[in-house]
């Protein structure tokens, strides 16, 4: 089976650029070697390109995607839709793999179940400090996640199977709304009991950058889910 690592970049003027680095490295050395890089770059230069073009790997698919810039679910969909796999691994750009068994570890589990989930541990950006990691998991009916109770993670965390996107008409709880949707359509992930997703936290996360308004978003948010999910 055929992995798509979709990964949704911008550099902000070259300052990303060794986080995306570091999370391609950490791609490119897996050992589950059925697999696809697709980066889709928001970026206004080339700097992206220059970099995926230094790293010599022919895994590795570049678009430079124009539309929807500034929006990283359509970014990250974009990725999605020029992939080739039987199953899909986001990966923010900033986070990246901390075992080159990660692939692997979760494809195994892709026998059993229908997506897959990875536990993490965060950093903080611009030190080597890891701190509260996490196995994901579903409380009860899942519903919790609609209120914005994220007890599963990021997008960084899953491998999910072709087909399914982003929802590009939420604004804040994109993870939860995925979750909780391939929870009700496939059941309960398989789940991969270790910390080999690292998830870099700063003032560089979007979800940081949107601190001021996150409530007014989460509102937002439930309003539209409970509404698209008849509850």
């Amino acid at each position: 089976m055929r992995v798509s690592i979709c990964i949704p970049t911008y550099d902000n003027d070259g300052s990303y650029l060794p986080l995306i680095k570091k999370n391609l490295e950490s791609c490119i050395s897996q050992d589950y070697h059925n697999y696809e890089i697709v980066v889709s770059d928001h970026s206004p230069g080339d700097n992206v390109k220059n970099l995926i073009l230094s790293l010599k790997s022919d895994n590795i698919k570049y678009i430079k995607n124009i539309d929807n810039v500034g929006y990283p679910a359509h970014n990250t969909n974009n990725a999605i839709l020029n992939s080739s796999g039987d199953f899909i691994k986001i990966m923010n750009q900033d986070d990246y793999f901390n075992s080159d068994s990660v692939l692997t570890n979760m494809m195994e589990l892709t026998k059993t179940h229908k997506w897959v989930l990875n536990g993490f541990n965060h950093l903080r950006y611009g030190t080597d400090i890891y701190y509260n990691p996490i196995i994901p998991r579903i409380d009860g009916d899942g519903k919790g996640l609609l209120d914005g109770i994220n007890t599963i993670g990021c997008p960084s965390v899953c491998l999910i199977p072709k087909g399914e996107l982003i929802d590009v008409d939420v604004t804040y709880m994109i993870d939860c709304e995925l979750w909780y949707r391939l929870f009700v359509k496939y059941g309960d992930p398989g789940v991969v009991n270790d910390h080999n997703i690292i998830i870099v936290m700063g003032e560089h996360n979007l979800s940081t950058k949107l601190s001021n308004d996150r409530e007014s978003m989460i509102q937002q948010d439930k309003q539209y889910c409970y509404k698209k999910y008849n509850l």
